[in-house]
């Protein structure tokens, strides 16, 4: 995710993208920094299981065009399968009234089929509805 300037639009309203999320659904809690003040993205993932700290090359970021697939390995095992979890960042904007915007997403776990040679699908998902504030932070 690039790092938006204010911008004016019209008559003086400005707006910035948010850089920082606070997010939560069921027992999954994910608080993303598009940036830091190192410079690079931070994740933190936890659910009942796990407890992920990831920042820079450990976070993959894809732009889908709904938003940004920001994706994190909870369970790196490349015989039985690992355990991945992608949150849908979407687009969104503050504008100079508000500190922060709702946010309603989805995240994604995603076990991968290993080392299977039996035909299948290899890989299986699970959704979970995230809600949360998404914050414009100057890192």
């Amino acid at each position: 995710m690039d790092q938006v300037q204010p911008i004016e639009q019209g008559a003086a309203v400005s707006f910035v993208t948010p850089n920082q999320f606070e997010l939560r659904g069921g027992d999954v809690h994910v608080s993303f920094s598009a940036t830091s003040f190192s410079g690079e993205p931070l994740l933190q993932y936890r659910d009942r299981r796990h407890q992920v700290n990831a920042r820079g090359d450990e976070i993959t970021q894809v732009d889908v065009g709904i938003g940004t697939l920001v994706t994190v390995t909870l369970e790196p095992n490349a015989d039985a399968g690992a355990l991945l979890f992608s949150v849908l960042i979407p687009h969104a904007r503050i504008t100079g009234k508000d500190d922060h915007v709702n946010i309603n997403t989805l995240g994604i776990l995603t076990r991968t089929g290993g080392f299977i040679i039996d035909t299948r699908q290899l890989d299986t998902y699970t959704e979970v509805r995230l809600t949360g504030e998404g914050r414009f932070v100057v890192a």
